[in-house]
């Protein structure tokens, strides 16, 4: 196998596993805010559990990123894909992380502590599951409508934050208010991860595009 067609097979397993990666955290994601809304910690073995996988995900891509940055046969363009590459998977293991603060955070609430009503976090934490599942989406169909369409999405969730806390700051204390207001705090920067999430998504496309249409009028 010569030096290229290794890079090339190496660069095809990146991606695909770039985009396994998408679809773990995407089911974290959606397990942990669905958790949450319902108070169901039954789950939060499987989310914690799928944490390790895209930790050790994050690294296997780092390592094969950082491999072919080593070669030092990387076009400019391909530099630039490279430097979305690393950036998405960092975006994903943050957000498989943030899955997993939700989990922490319901397990560390006994039962005395346990938010009596969870719904003033509704409208934040549907926002915020939209917009998480359009820039994972993104990534997993290769759609770059899609991860334009995230574009300033997060703005809408930070407003539903400062709702909920409004809320929750002028009614009389309940029990679970502290839990309520730190598990906002992890839907805001679930939000503002899935915005920057769309965007490298975005670049790394758009450039994937440019390399692609230079290589057909370089063959034509």
């Amino acid at each position: 196998m010569t030096q290229a067609v290794a890079l090339t097979s190496n660069v095809r397993q990146t991606a695909k596993l770039l985009v396994k990666m998408g679809q773990e955290v995407e089911t974290s994601v959606n397990q942990a805010i669905g958790s949450l809304l319902n108070w169901n910690q039954s789950v939060a073995a499987d989310i914690l559990a799928r944490e390790r996988l895209v930790n050790e995900m994050e690294v296997s891509i780092d390592k094969a990123v950082s491999s072919a940055l080593a070669n030092g046969t990387l076009s400019r363009s391909e530099l630039k894909t490279a430097a979305s590459v690393l950036k998405i998977n960092k975006d994903l293991e943050r957000l498989g992380d943030l899955a997993a603060n939700i989990s922490r955070c319901m397990i560390a609430t006994t039962e005395k502590e346990r938010p009596a009503d969870t719904s003033e976090l509704q409208p934040m934490a549907i926002a915020t599951s939209h917009v998480c599942r359009q820039a994972l989406r993104a990534l997993i169909r290769r759609d770059l409508v899609l991860a334009n369409n995230v574009a300033g999405a997060s703005a809408a969730v930070e407003a539903f934050r400062g709702y909920a806390a409004g809320r929750i700051g002028q009614r009389p204390s309940r029990r679970g208010d502290v839990t309520l207001l730190l598990a906002s705090q992890y839907l805001e920067e679930m939000a503002d991860l899935a915005a920057s999430l769309a965007e490298n998504v975005a670049l790394c496309l758009t450039e994937k595009r440019s390399q692609n249409a230079m290589s057909s009028q370089m063959a034509s």
